[in-house]
């Protein structure tokens, strides 16, 4: 097994020059480059050996290590101390006798004698000479590759998705150079954590992954796993729509051989025109195929894995829509042994157990039970792993699952000391608004369904449209596109009308735990989880953008009025009369959104040319809204279908429309429309096929099909 090392050192170029030399003599190397990310690192898994320096920012290095030993199964964890400053017998006395040190190195030193120590203390041999590829060893039987395998009822997309993954690792070290140091093997950072640290960063770009001759992609928007591809075509979508009932065999194969005949339509469309597979059970059999690639990482032991933020998204229009919580809980509950993870919390099981601080954490989105939640709010800062894990009425097993999805998924961490104050992962009610205005009260976001609520597999597919729905994953209740944006944007109106302590819903007088209270609360309501899908497709970039400004405002108010200074400061403003600054963007955003309205009213009345003008001013005040694009291309396009040069533009616009919001159905279907009239028929139907996968119930996509040959 590889032995994983933490380096903590704040010179950016020993720190390099220790990890390599270490990663060269085989080991899986951390770097920290101050005590308190030291503390943190140690606190989420000990390694099998600690080399830091003696003279670090925020925590000292004797501090460090008085901590480390302090920390169960932290007096076995062996340390090499290297310093410029503490270099004197009686400082390596000490580390020796109080801290256990195995070796310590005064700056500058050879490395070669600090690897040589590494190697003794963790037991790693040498790395022997590598015999060249054609020697043989005599007695030894070569291992065996494992291959991946065919399945007759892979379509040809899913054999050229197989190339493309296999191209992509075969070009790895070009293609996938290593971004903020994510590259290792899951042995030592288990996936779902790897997930959460993605999630940290708001990452964008491709994860590759890599165990024997499996390899898969898995591509992150904004943080959130989105889409998967993987070279293993059992997992294609035939076997899947099988293995699921939703076809037979005999189905399948006949799709099989009618593809080469149909005029590059998709093996989806072919099974809904055989008669043998409706819209909605499409989109169902495509989340599915999203999942199971996606959950298969979950159950390896090991893999590599690199992480690259130069690789753009593809524009797909069915996506991964759940929460990194929901998708981390789920991955554990299939694929992670009870044995397993009772290894994974051992390190932790006498810590307290505390919330995380930022509300973008803590507040993720989780489909409970009324059992698991009543467990939850046990997570208080004050109890330990252990005493969570026994108070619980769940059983051992499906109690440490829990626990550990929600440490994996950064909600809660373990801490050596009980907090102060208690706080849970259950946020406080929203807070009552300090005027007694009845304008001044927000109207509420999606509201949460009672937490014994249960989610039939297949309901969502089933629902009507425009009805609310539970979102697969979750237990959000979600609204229309149009209903969620009107409550977006009057609550951003009521906010510019609001002072600091009027947006929080507190007095002037409240104490700094009310605040940050009352700021978790409207922080949870505008969570990025709440807003990721709607009961009629995916939530445009207008509402997330309106959302994340408020966010940011709300924030602004929280951080001025904890401070004693500032909230002093603001309060002589405020007497002076001066109202409270709000972002331009905000601002802009809520005009975009005006000027988009109008021009839908325009559009719906056969007033193509005013809606052109409406939709292009808020094209120009938000050009990042895959909706604002596609209805300026369709205005434009309606007032001169059949001129080419028109036709040209629109063309070129819904097609970055589309890559903005792949998953709006609108675009799409205008696609086709103005391809299909540019005398590109084969185009204007995957165009339409499209449209379909992202919203089954859209009438007008489902006659374009059917009429066009």
């Amino acid at each position: 097994m590889v032995k994983t090392a933490l380096v903590v050192e704040d010179d950016s170029g020993i720190a390099s020059l220790v990890k390599d030399a270490l990663e060269g003599a085989g080991l899986q190397v951390t770097v920290e480059k101050d005590g308190d990310l030291a503390l943190k690192a140690l606190a989420r898994r000990l390694p099998d050996l600690v080399i830091t320096d003696l003279l670090l920012p925020t925590v000292p290095g004797f501090e460090l290590l008085e901590q480390l030993r302090g920390m169960p199964g932290g007096d076995q964890v062996p340390v090499i101390v290297m310093s410029g400053i503490y270099r004197s017998a009686r400082h390596k006395r000490i580390a020796k006798d109080t801290y256990k040190v195995v070796a310590s190195f005064d700056k500058p030193f050879k490395i070669d004698e600090l690897i040589a120590a590494a190697r003794d203390a963790v037991g790693v041999a040498p790395p022997r000479q590598r015999l060249p590829p054609s020697a043989a060893i005599p007695g030894r039987v070569p291992k065996p590759r494992r291959e991946v395998i065919d399945d007759p009822l892979a379509d040809f997309d899913t054999r050229l998705a197989k190339a493309a993954v296999e191209q992509a690792v075969e070009q790895a070290d070009a293609t996938f150079p290593a971004e903020h140091n994510v590259r290792g093997n899951l042995k030592h950072k288990r996936f779902p954590e790897l997930l959460a640290q993605l999630y940290r960063w708001k990452a964008n770009g491709a994860l590759l992954l890599r165990r024997g001759r499996i390899k898969k992609i898995v591509y992150l928007k904004d943080g959130y796993p989105t889409f998967v591809k993987s070279n293993l075509l059992s997992e294609c979508m035939g076997r899947i729509l099988v293995r699921e009932k939703l076809i037979t065999e005999d189905e399948c194969e006949r799709s099989l051989e009618l593809l080469p005949t149909s005029a590059g339509k998709l093996q989806g469309a072919v099974l809904i025109e055989m008669g043998a597979l409706s819209p909605h059970n499409l989109v169902f059999g495509l989340q599915l195929q999203l999942e199971q690639k996606l959950f298969d990482v979950f159950s390896w032991p090991d893999g590599d894995y690199q992480f690259n933020t130069r690789v753009e998204v593809p524009n797909q229009a069915i996506h991964l829509d759940m929460s990194l919580a929901t998708i981390v809980y789920e991955g554990v509950r299939r694929k992670f042994s009870d044995e397993h993870i009772k290894d994974l919390i051992e390190p932790f099981i006498d810590l307290y157990l505390g919330v995380h601080p930022e509300p973008a954490h803590r507040f993720q989105d989780l489909a409970l039970e009324a059992d698991e939640r009543t467990m939850v709010a046990l997570i208080d800062g004050r109890r330990t792993m252990r005493e969570v894990i026994d108070r619980s009425s769940l059983p051992g097993p499906v109690a440490r699952q829990l626990v550990y999805a929600l440490m994996a998924a950064d909600m809660v961490k373990p801490m050596r000391r009980a907090a102060k104050d208690p706080a849970t992962l259950m946020a406080p009610a929203l807070p009552k608004s300090s005027s007694s205005s009845a304008s001044s009260t927000p109207p509420p976001l999606p509201r949460k369904k009672p937490a014994d609520a249960v989610l039939p597999k297949k309901a969502a597919a089933g629902s009507a449209a425009g009805e609310p729905q539970l979102v697969p994953g979750t237990l959000v209740e979600v609204v229309g596109i149009d209903e969620l944006r009107a409550r977006l944007v009057e609550r951003a109106r009521l906010l510019k009308r609001q002072n600091h302590f009027e947006a929080l819903g507190v007095s002037q007088q409240a104490s700094v735990d009310e605040i940050q209270r009352a700021h978790a609360a409207l922080a949870r309501e505008l969570h990025p989880d709440r807003l990721r899908r709607a009961a009629d497709g995916a939530v445009p970039a207008d509402a997330r953008a309106l959302a994340d400004q408020m966010n940011h405002q709300l924030t602004t108010a929280m951080e001025t009025l904890a401070d004693d200074r500032r909230r002093l400061e603001y309060r002589g403003r405020l007497e002076q009369g001066h109202k409270s600054a709000v972002a331009d963007d905000l601002s802009r955003l809520l005009r975009a959104e005006a000027r988009f309205r109008k021009g839908e009213v325009a559009l719906e009345s056969g007033r193509s040319a005013d809606a052109a003008k409406h939709f292009e001013k808020a094209v120009a005040l938000y050009p990042d809204d895959g909706e604002f694009q596609a209805s300026l291309a369709w205005s434009l396009y309606q007032q001169a279908p059949d001129d080419p040069v028109v036709q040209a533009d629109c063309i070129g616009r819904l097609q970055r429309a589309v890559d903005i919001a792949p998953r709006w159905d609108r675009a799409w279907l205008w696609f086709g429309r103005i391809v299909q009239r540019a005398g590109r028929p084969g185009e204007a139907r995957k165009h339409f096929e499209r449209a379909l996968v992202c919203n089954p119930d859209n009438r007008e996509a489902q006659a374009e099909l059917t009429l066009r040959p």
